[in-house]
């Protein structure tokens, strides 16, 4: 998923709610973003406080729109889209 396509799918939702990844092992909350080789990363982690839409909007305002969006993983995986679920927004 490019990070235009995530921007204009998510630009009518409540800009509060919590960003997640969702792997197999259950819900990490996403941390951090890192652009890195133009690219933009979603740092996971097992606990914190999850960034909030608003402020995904407002650290990639900058940004070229056609960067893929990918999950800061070893090995980093490929966003491919997201779910809404409970006043979370779950990135998979």
């Amino acid at each position: 998923m490019r990070l235009i396509d995530f921007k204009l799918s998510t630009v009518d939702l409540d800009r509060q709610i919590p960003l997640y990844w969702e792997p197999d092992t259950g819900l990490q909350p996403i941390l951090d973003l890192r652009w890195q080789t133009d690219q933009l990363l979603l740092v996971p982690s097992q606990t914190g406080t999850p960034l909030t839409l608003d402020q995904f909007f407002a650290r990639t305002r900058q940004l070229n729109g056609q960067a893929p969006l990918l999950i800061g993983t070893t090995p980093v995986a490929p966003l491919f889209g997201y779910r809404l679920s409970t006043q979370r927004l779950l990135l998979g």
